[in-house]
């Protein structure tokens, strides 16, 4: 019921605009053909006086008085007629003569003392005009007219009838062209609003993964392809969400068991409480306690909890320092660990999430490193960009689980994987850490016969040299 009434609605709503604006025009077109035809007759009899007006100075100049119309009345309605400029049509002979007399009905030769030579007297109401007739720059006479006098005969009351009826017709053409069209246009509006309307519907009862399509270039359109990406996104994220449980679970289901089994045998008095067995559980409290930790910064940068403090920053200041916190762990597992910084590169950031995203990487580059092997970081700048490398030796990854590396608890099933220690979710941090300073993180292949993790950061316009 809706949507019929949305598509009734619109419906009506473009037969209402249609019509006004066929109704305005109509209107409009009358009003402008009555002006028009108005100043049109006006014109013509402006034309037709002025060619009485000559034709009366002609006859002064000819015969140098006004004598044979005082006598002869004919001589005056002879003038009156041949003055007439119009073209009429056989079938209006029987109409002519009345045509003429009823427009010269108030028209009159005035002497030059304005006094009456021939012509009708004039009701005291009717408002005249005087022509002067000049002959050599002298005035001779008047010609006598109503003022603005307007031609008015029955033809032109039958055209102007005839116009109003075709005015007519075309309204009712609107009215029919509008009916036949509004509703097909209407629902061609309506249709994919139903359609969307019926897909966000399902998409709000869970079922993400339909696709609707709207094959339209207009906004309709764009707005389907939207809710079709919106669709994608929350049929991933549910998808992960499902994914994410699942391996959390795994992954505390591990050490709480190991946990369980130790409890219950120091309680069954299977082992006795030793510092061996004591330690051994520390241990594994401990691990417990990083995974929880790790869980929370991970659902903090994906959720958006986790706060940023912008400012700007000196990464090369902030690498060394971080750099520095790792030199007696670098030397207890008998690394190498090589430094190229540029000096003074500013950033604008978080300068704690951004040494917990070098922590993370150099954290993991420690943990994946065979003994005696090499840890290379460099800092360059390349086109506005700060490019920051992380480079260790073997063991290395397989090509094809580089990008995956970044994903949420995933571990690739090599050398480096999780007997050497990790749960799968630093560089996921340090992914989302980077994504929230505008910048990208990728993992390649090293050199030095390991991994490579290159992260590029936007660098600051300003300088700080």
């Amino acid at each position: 019921m809706a949507i019929k009434s949305i598509k009734t609605k619109t419906f009506l709503l473009l037969l209402g605009m249609t019509l006004s604006m066929a109704l305005l025009l109509v209107l409009a077109v009358s009003l402008s053909f009555d002006r028009g035809f108005s100043r049109y007759k006006q014109s013509l009899y402006d034309d037709i006086n002025q060619n009485m007006v000559k034709q009366l100075a002609d006859y002064y100049q000819k015969n140098g008085h006004w004598q044979a119309f005082k006598i002869d009345r004919g001589l005056w309605q002879e003038l009156l007629i041949n003055s007439l400029i119009e073209q009429t049509e056989q079938s209006d002979n029987n109409h002519r003569h009345e045509r003429r007399w009823k427009m010269f009905k108030y028209h009159a030769l005035l002497a030059a003392d304005k006094t009456l030579i021939t012509g009708r007297r004039v009701p005291h109401h009717q408002p005249l005009k005087l022509m002067a007739i000049r002959v050599k720059d002298t005035t001779v006479g008047y010609l006598r007219i109503p003022d603005r006098q307007a031609i008015n005969n029955h033809l032109d009351k039958k055209f102007n009838q005839t116009m109003q009826k075709w005015f007519v017709v075309l309204f009712g053409l609107a009215l029919l062209f509008t009916l036949l069209l509004s509703w097909p246009i209407s629902g061609y509006f309506t249709r994919p609003i139903r359609r969307l309307n019926q897909h966000v519907k399902k998409m709000s009862q869970g079922h993400y993964g339909d696709m609707i399509d709207i094959n339209r270039g207009d906004e309709l359109g764009r707005l389907g392809d939207n809710i079709n990406h919106l669709s994608q996104t929350l049929q991933a994220n549910s998808e992960n969400q499902k994914t994410f449980f699942t391996d959390i679970s795994h992954e505390l289901r591990t050490p709480v068991s190991v946990l369980r089994a130790q409890i219950e045998a120091l309680q069954d008095g299977i082992v006795k409480p030793e510092d061996e067995q004591l330690n051994q559980l520390h241990r594994q409290v401990m691990s417990l306690s990083l995974l929880i930790n790790d869980i929370q910064d991970l659902a903090g940068t994906e959720l958006g909890a986790m706060q940023y403090q912008k400012q700007a920053v000196n990464l090369s200041q902030l690498l060394h320092s971080v750099i520095r916190s790792f030199s007696s762990q670098v030397s207890d597992v008998q690394l190498t660990l090589t430094q190229d910084i540029e000096e003074n590169r500013w950033i604008i950031g978080d300068a704690l999430r951004l040494q917990q995203l070098f922590n993370n990487v150099l954290n993991n580059a420690l943990r994946y490193t065979d003994a005696g092997g090499v840890i290379s970081i460099r800092l360059k700048t390349h086109k506005q960009q700060l490019v920051i490398t992380f480079e260790d030796s073997a063991p290395g990854v397989e090509q094809q689980y580089h990008e995956r590396l970044f994903e949420r608890l995933f571990r690739p099933d090599s050398d480096r994987n999780k007997h050497r220690g990790g749960f799968g979710i630093g560089l996921t941090i340090a992914k989302n850490i980077v994504t929230a300073h505008q910048g990208t993180i990728q993992a390649f292949d090293s050199s030095l016969g390991g991994l490579t993790i290159t992260i590029r950061l936007p660098l600051e316009k300003d300088s700080h040299e």
